[in-house]
């Protein structure tokens, strides 16, 4: 079964139903349905949370609680954090995103910041890209 790890701003189209909300919740269905398996990582609940702070707090909590019962939430370890350090890319936060998916062995990273990614060796697809390839990735 392939492991999916999803980047922040993938599970902020869902949440805030922005443009790319279908492919997140068909991403998220596939996970459901038990074809693939979904991760995430803590420190994107850490982001998510800072980027709907506008929100009630009964909403924010919401809104984590139910990304938590969609995907599995992986630790950032110290090892993830040295390894980023060690790598410099433009965007530090995506290169702890990286290592954390790297960390977990994903077969693919679903982000729409591709030009963050072009220092990965997981490839990786922008939401739409994966839904439309659905079948051949999977």
């Amino acid at each position: 079964m392939k492991r999916i790890f999803i980047d922040t701003n993938i599970l902020i189209d869902f949440i805030d139903n922005r443009e790319g909300a279908d492919n997140a919740e068909t991403i998220f269905a596939c996970g459901y349905s038990g074809e693939v398996l979904l991760y995430a990582s803590s420190l994107s609940f850490a982001n998510l949370a800072y980027i709907i702070k506008g929100r009630t707090q009964e909403e924010k909590y919401n809104a984590l609680r139910q990304i938590s019962t969609m995907v599995d939430i992986l630790p950032l370890s110290k090892a993830d954090v040295l390894s980023a350090i060690a790598q410099p890319a433009p965007d530090f936060e995506d290169m702890l995103q990286y290592q954390c998916a790297k960390t977990a062995n994903c077969d693919y990273i679903i982000t729409n910041d591709r030009h963050h990614f072009g220092f990965s060796n997981i490839p990786f697809f922008t939401s739409e890209a994966f839904v439309d390839q659905l079948d051949d990735l999977l």
